[in-house]
């Protein structure tokens, strides 16, 4: 039997914890994938469970890195650590019900993005979402960037005040805050009313699609309202996360009067 020594101890920065051994971090990646920001292998993974946790954490957009076994014992705390480290995140995850639950504002704003790929993007989304004022950033679970060092660096702290959300289903999400009277709302440069154009005043949900691909059919169907932004240059769009913060200034700037 392959037994595994395994713990929880404070790794090198002190907003992480680490999680060594091969099956500790199989347990992990498989119960709570999401709160896994990176993980560390031996430069050798012919170990099958070695092999099981690249295979896996590949496939859930974990970042991996490959380490000396002197970089994972100091990382781990120990040489007893199979080989493999996962550095946790410091980042709760709330739900929406406490969200919806304990509103930061009178008439709530949400941002959803529906699977960002570039954590770039996530970071400098939930920065600008902090900057006014929002609710909350709410993210697909299994879809998009995860929330790593880059979105943490991005975010240029933003990360530690906004709440953000994970869940299951982008459109039993929607169904369910239309249900509780937020408006929909995404963009689209081929729409027909500028973003200015729309009440932001009322509780609002502001749906940003994946870079290249955009939204999703299902979410279109679900939009209230979709809104272009008016482009008078050469260039046809604007980066997802450049957009993001022109229609969340716009709601502050209504919401301020």
């Amino acid at each position: 039997m392959d037994r595994t020594d395994h713990a929880v101890i404070p790794a090198p920065e002190p907003r992480e914890q680490v999680v060594y051994g091969r099956n500790a971090v199989i347990e992990l990646l498989q119960s709570k994938p999401e709160s896994v920001e990176k993980i560390y292998l031996q430069f050798n993974t012919t170990h099958p469970k070695l092999k099981e946790i690249v295979i896996t954490a590949r496939r859930l957009k974990i970042p991996c890195g490959k380490a000396r076994m002197e970089k994972l014992t100091l990382i781990a705390g120990t040489a007893k650590n199979q080989g493999v480290c996962a550095l946790l995140t410091s980042v709760t995850f709330y739900t929406l019900d406490e969200v919806l639950a304990a509103p930061r504002n009178s008439s709530p704003l949400l941002v959803i993005l529906e699977g960002l790929e570039d954590p770039h993007n996530v970071g400098a989304i939930i920065r600008t979402a902090e900057a006014v004022a929002a609710d909350a950033v709410i993210m697909i679970d299994g879809k998009g960037a995860p929330i790593s060092a880059s979105v943490h660096k991005a975010s240029a702290g933003a990360l530690s005040h906004m709440r953000v959300c994970k869940v299951k289903s982008l459109v039993k999400t929607l169904d369910l805050l239309h249900e509780r009277g937020f408006s929909v709302v995404a963009a689209d440069m081929e729409a027909e009313h500028n973003h200015t154009d729309i009440d932001w005043t009322r509780p609002t949900v502001l749906v940003m699609g994946a870079e290249g691909s955009g939204l999703g059919s299902e979410t279109r169907k679900r939009c209230d309202r979709i809104v272009r932004i008016p482009m008078a240059g050469c260039v046809e769009s604007l980066n997802v996360s450049v957009a993001a913060g022109v229609m969340l200034y716009e709601a502050m700037r209504q919401r301020l009067g």
